[in-house]
Parts: structure tokens; sequence; C-alpha cells
């Protein structure tokens, strides 16, 4: 059985790197199972035994590092500094965007493409909620559905200038800008 899932798991490992290099060269909306699945080197029908979409697959890639950074940065104990521990995952964050810069352009281009720009705002709203569960946001306004939305799609179009920008884009200079954008009662709005 460790045989099977170690070879599921390099399947999903080229999946993975095929599906951000073809998204990388034109849009996330036009790539196509078999294409993907000829560039990673495996069948299609193993392509659907990971996704049922090229779009799910390249979901699934970009969030699971996004996750990932959420984890690393803001679980863990309940008494944390959370201005620190949302810098670095701001900073996580823009590292992967980055990253993946030629990805996300596409997708936050076109405005027939939602589909990165929904990925990310509810990776935001996500986070959003866990600090407000954790105790580090105490936002004036009771729904914090309303509260995580706003805030969520606030930071993904600041990221979204931030990546189309010009020149080197520099995590710090976001930070500072971003930190003055945000409400008051936001974590990194304490070092403004």
């Amino acid at each position: 059985m460790l045989d099977v899932d170690a070879r599921a798991q390099r399947s999903f490992e080229r999946l993975s790197a095929a599906v951000l290099d073809l998204a990388a060269e034109r849009s996330p909306e036009t790539l196509t199972v078999a294409e993907i699945a000829r560039a990673a080197g495996v069948h299609r029908s193993t392509f659907y035994e990971h996704s049922d979409s090229p779009s799910a697959l390249l979901g699934a890639v970009l969030r699971a590092e996004l996750d990932d950074a959420r984890e690393r940065h803001l679980a863990g104990p309940a008494e944390h500094d959370w201005q620190a521990a949302v810098r670095s995952t701001v900073v996580e964050v823009l590292e992967h965007l980055e990253r993946h810069r030629a990805v996300y352009l596409r997708s936050l281009g076109s405005p027939a493409d939602g589909t990165l720009r929904t990925l990310l705002s509810e990776h935001f709203r996500a986070s959003i909620l866990l600090l407000s569960r954790r105790g580090a946001l105490h936002p004036p306004v009771a729904d914090l559905e309303l509260v995580a939305r706003y805030v969520a799609e606030g930071t993904v179009g600041a990221l979204s200038a931030w990546l189309a920008g010009e020149g080197p884009r520099e995590p710090e200079a976001f930070l500072d800008a971003y930190a003055q954008l945000v409400p008051a009662w936001w974590p990194l709005r304490a070092a403004v």
C-alpha cells in the first residue's frame, strides 16, 4: 500500500508542476486535461484520480501553499504576537504570489476568469475568521462574515495592484502601504 501512496504522490507532484507551468504560459481556463496529463507524463485517468478539472487542480495546488502559510503562522498557541504572525503570513503570501506571478497575472487580469481572485479572497476570508475565533481581532461590527469579506476583498485588490506593478515588488513596501489601508483594529495597523 505504501508504494501505491508514493506513486500517487509522485503523480500528483508531476500534475502540479505541469498545471503551474502551463497556467504560466496561457490563461488557466483554456487548459485541458489531456495536455496537463501529457506534460506530466501520466494518463488522463491518473489526472482524474487527483482532480476533476484543470481549474480545480490549479486551485488545489495554489490553495495548499496558501493554507500551509496560514497554518504555519496563525495556528499554534493561543497566546501569540498577532502582529508578527499576520506580518509573516502576508510576507509568505507575497512570496507565493511572486513565485506564481505569471499564473496569477493571467487570471487576475482576465475579466472572464475570477477563479484565482476567488481563491485568494476565500483564503483571506478563512484567515480572518480564524483570527476572529482566536481572539486576535476585535472589529466594531458583530457580523464576522461581513467583516471577513470586506477585508478579504480589499486585500485581494491591493495584492492584485502590487503584483501587476512594474519594477521590483518589495514586500516591505507593500506591508507599509497595507498597514495604512486596513482598519485600526487589524493587527498590522498597530505598527503604524
